[in-house]
């Protein structure tokens, strides 16, 4: 009996010596992982924009909950000048939230979208990040292969130059819209879907100069499974 409270007296300290360094390094760390996460988002913002990297950003918080987060956006400035504003979609994906920063110019035009943060299927949804090869296979064993360094993912380039009336999901070239990764129908919605009323949102704060929040309703279907 008395080894077993020796055993169980141990394994308690082990426990809490653990849980204590664990805490340690959780404080430790936490700090600089939300600077890097806020850096990250900044430069996110100026590539969405195509803005210098001197552009200073303005942040407007609304009264708005929009995909169950408080709709928030940011107008930039590069020397005094508007350059545009930006915002942070929630879309629910397949397998996560799908967190995605838009850039939209003055005109409330999409600018260019960057997928900041997804945990979706990989080889399907997270095929939202998957750019585009310039290259043949000849071109590569040649060694004539094209310098691929900063090509966008294909999903997030359809974005360009979008108004809200046309980011719909179509699953044929020959239509119209915002081409749906193929076996991601969900996370090709969830993306779509949410960049979309974040714009209606934001378009009407820009022309009304307030936050209408009837504004971000939206008549979304739910979604299909995804398909192969």
């Amino acid at each position: 009996m008395g080894n077993f409270f020796k055993l169980v007296g141990t394994l308690t300290i082990i426990a809490l010596a653990a849980s204590y360094g664990l805490s340690v390094v959780y404080n430790a760390t936490h700090g600089i992982t939300e600077e890097y996460k806020r850096q990250g988002e900044v430069d996110a913002r100026i590539e969405a924009l195509s803005s210098s990297p001197d552009a200073t950003f303005e942040q407007t918080t609304t009264e708005c909950v929009l995909d169950g987060h408080r709709f928030e956006y940011f107008t930039a400035y590069d020397d005094g000048e508007l350059v545009g504003y930006s915002f942070k979609a929630y879309g629910k994906g397949y397998s996560s939230t799908i967190e995605t920063i838009v850039g939209v110019d003055a005109n409330g035009t999409i600018r260019g979208i960057k997928i900041t943060d997804q945990r979706e299927t990989p080889g399907l949804g997270a095929k939202v990040l998957e750019v585009a090869s310039l290259n043949t296979l000849w071109a590569v064993l040649s060694g004539n292969a094209k310098d691929e360094v900063g090509v966008r993912p294909w999903f997030q380039v359809q974005f360009d130059g979008r108004t809200p009336e046309e980011l719909v999901v179509v699953k044929s070239r020959a239509e119209e819209g915002i081409l749906t990764i193929t076996g991601a129908t969900i996370s090709s919605e969830a993306v779509t879907n949410s960049v979309r009323r974040g714009l209606k949102l934001l378009r009407s704060i820009i022309e009304d100069g307030e936050a209408p929040c009837e504004s971000a309703e939206d008549e979304d279907a739910a979604g299909s499974p995804e398909v192969t």
